[in-house]
C-alpha cells in the first residue's frame, strides 16, 4: 500500500512539475511581448508535416516560414504538442499545405518566436491551472492511502 502512496506522490509532483513548465512558457513569452522595441509582427506560412496522436498524447510536426524586416526567409522546423499549442488549429491545417499564419518574433534573435494563431499564452495558462491540480489531487490520493493504512 504505501508503494502506491509514493507512486501517488512522485505522479503528483511529476504534474506540479509540469505545471511549472507551462508557467515558465508563459513567462517567455510575456517576456517577449513586453519589450515593444525588439517584437515584430508578420506574416508567414505553416505547413503541417506529420502528425501523430494517440487518445492521450498529439505531436506535431511543421515547417514554419517567415521573412523579417529585412527581408531575409527564415525557416524552422519544429514539434509542437497539446500542453503548448491550440491543436485543433493544427488538424484543421493537416492536407492543406502551407496555410498563411502571424508570427512574433524578436529582431535580433528571430529563433525566438511564436505563431499568434495557436494561442501559446492560453494554451499554457489552461495546462498550468490544469496540471497543478491533478499534481495536488495525486498528491492528496497518496496522503489519503497513508492515512488509511495508518487506522
Amino acid at each position: 500500500m504505501y508503494f502506491m502512496a509514493v507512486i501517488m506522490f512522485l505522479l503528483g509532483f511529476l504534474f506540479i512539475s509540469l505545471g511549472r513548465i507551462s508557467s515558465d512558457n508563459i513567462k517567455d513569452i510575456n517576456a517577449l511581448l513586453v519589450d515593444n522595441r525588439n517584437i515584430q509582427e508578420t506574416k508567414g506560412s505553416l505547413q503541417v508535416i506529420e502528425i501523430r496522436s494517440t487518445r492521450y498524447s498529439f505531436e506535431c510536426d511543421c515547417e514554419l516560414i517567415f521573412t523579417n524586416q529585412n527581408g531575409k526567409e527564415f525557416s524552422y522546423k519544429e514539434t509542437y504538442f497539446s500542453f503548448n499549442s491550440k491543436a485543433s488549429f493544427l488538424r484543421k491545417c493537416e492536407n492543406k499545405g502551407k496555410v498563411p499564419v502571424t508570427v512574433i518574433y524578436d529582431k535580433s534573435l528571430p529563433s525566438k518566436h511564436f505563431v499568434k494563431e495557436l494561442k501559446p499564452i492560453e494554451v499554457n495558462k489552461n495546462s498550468r491551472v490544469g496540471y497543478t491540480i491533478i499534481g495536488v489531487l495525486f498528491i492528496l490520493l497518496g496522503l489519503f492511502i497513508v492515512a488509511v493504512n495508518f487506522k
